[in-house]
């Protein structure tokens, strides 16, 4: 599971969108929302878009969520910089 910064978890948050789709360098993933009302999450599909993009706790990345639209959508784009020491 990951969890988002508060600015991008409020982008969503009100959205009413249930599912979106993490589009990585190595391909797309659908995944599900988890939305409290606390805390907005990435669930179901979240491991299978690491295991593609081969993002493992064994390393430190940086992770980027980006979208193309002021209104929320289910196409997000995941960026990320991986940091091996």
């Amino acid at each position: 599971m990951q969890y988002l910064k508060k600015d991008f978890a409020n982008y969503y948050r009100n959205s009413g969108l249930s599912s979106i789709v993490l589009h990585g360098p190595l391909g797309e993933v659908q995944s599900k929302w988890l939305i409290t009302p606390t805390s907005v999450k990435i669930g179901a599909g979240w491991k299978n878009f690491c295991a593609l993009h081969h993002l493992s706790v064994e390393f430190y990345f940086d992770l980027f969520f980006e979208v193309e639209t002021e209104r929320p959508n289910t196409h997000v784009k995941v960026l990320y910089n991986l940091n091996i020491f």
